[in-house]
């Protein structure tokens, strides 16, 4: 039956039976090997040893010097606050091959060369490393798990961008939370998917979302605070690392980790200028930024435990007033 005339549900049906054949084989895979446990001196090792990929900006500092492979980020945010500009200049300082699929349709070759023009870096060079991908549609970007070029014929692939992963599937096929049941698994199994090709590959991963408004909004808080991911909770615990990017006055941006695997939460500004992303210049107020990130994160730490405090006050009562309902 062609693509075109299959609903929804088939398309699915057929990628989860895809997805079924490959576990099996998996299964046979492993059983023959026999999974051993990790030597953590061996792993430590490598960990000390790896390279890492950099941004060139203080949002380097956040993640631990930069991107390590097998390890994924998500950029979250309004439209403008720089999510593309990142993936931009990740894609140009990467020294090896760049997978880019681009969702959005925002990619442009003018705007990679600009950024090679103002950092002396040969456009030619970096317009051979990346392989572009512009799917149209969901299903197109579901097939391209099965398509994406591999080391073998590429050489060495050390990034993979996804800008947006979320935007194709907002269609009107997936309008109405009636059809979150269908629209979420299929976020979610091209993340995980997405995981396991770049662990396999040993690259790392990049992918962007849009922003919702939280219907339970806090009023004391600013509006940013109350910006979700597109993709809910499960996109996020996929992600090494969640950033949330927010504009400042200007050429300014705030890049702000709200969850990491193994790094404290932190905020850092940026610009965006002909090169990319970059570090802010001194007297621009950087300092200012960084100080105000840093009371802020006391006065949310604070409000977290009054917040809990406030909680077990509650649910005290709630117990007190059982107790006593019972007698």
């Amino acid at each position: 039956m062609p693509e075109a005339m299959k609903s929804i549900e088939d398309i699915i049906h057929d990628l989860a039976l895809k997805k079924e054949k490959k576990l099996v084989d998996f299964y046979k895979q492993a059983k023959e090997n026999r999974l051993k446990p990790i030597d953590p001196f061996e792993a430590y090792e490598r960990e000390q040893k790896e390279e890492k990929l950099k941004t060139g900006t203080l949002v380097d500092d956040m993640i631990g010097g930069g991107l390590e492979s097998g390890s994924s980020i998500l950029l979250y945010g309004e439209f403008g606050s720089g999510k593309t500009e990142t993936c931009f200049t990740m894609a140009v300082l990467c020294p090896d091959k760049v997978i880019y699929i681009d969702t959005e349709g925002s990619f442009r070759w003018t705007r990679i060369k600009e950024m090679c023009d103002e950092r002396k870096i040969d456009y030619q060079t970096v317009f051979k490393k990346i392989i572009l991908f512009q799917p149209q549609n969901w299903v197109e970007q579901m097939m391209l798990l099965n398509a994406l070029p591999s080391p073998a014929e590429e050489g060495k692939i050390g990034l993979i961008i996804v800008d947006s992963l979320t935007k194709l599937f907002r269609g009107i096929e997936f309008a109405g939370r009636q059809e979150l049941q269908v629209k979420q698994p299929q976020i979610r199994e091209y993340m995980i998917a997405l995981s396991e090709i770049s662990k396999a590959y040993g690259c790392a991963l990049i992918f962007t979302t849009q922003i919702y408004q939280s219907p339970q909004s806090n009023p004391f808080l600013p509006d940013w605070a109350n910006e979700q991911a597109v993709g809910g909770a499960s996109l996020q615990h996929q992600a090494s690392y969640v950033i949330h990017l927010r504009r400042a006055k200007g050429i300014a941006r705030i890049a702000r980790l709200i969850d990491a695997d193994w790094k404290p939460l932190a905020e850092r500004p940026f610009i965006i200028t002909e090169r990319g992303i970059d570090n802010m210049p001194e007297g621009s107020g950087a300092e200012e930024m960084i100080k105000r990130a840093e009371e802020y994160e006391k006065k949310l730490q604070n409000l977290e435990g009054k917040g809990k405090k406030k909680k077990i006050e509650t649910e005290t009562e709630q117990k007190v007033e059982t107790t006593e309902r019972g007698r």
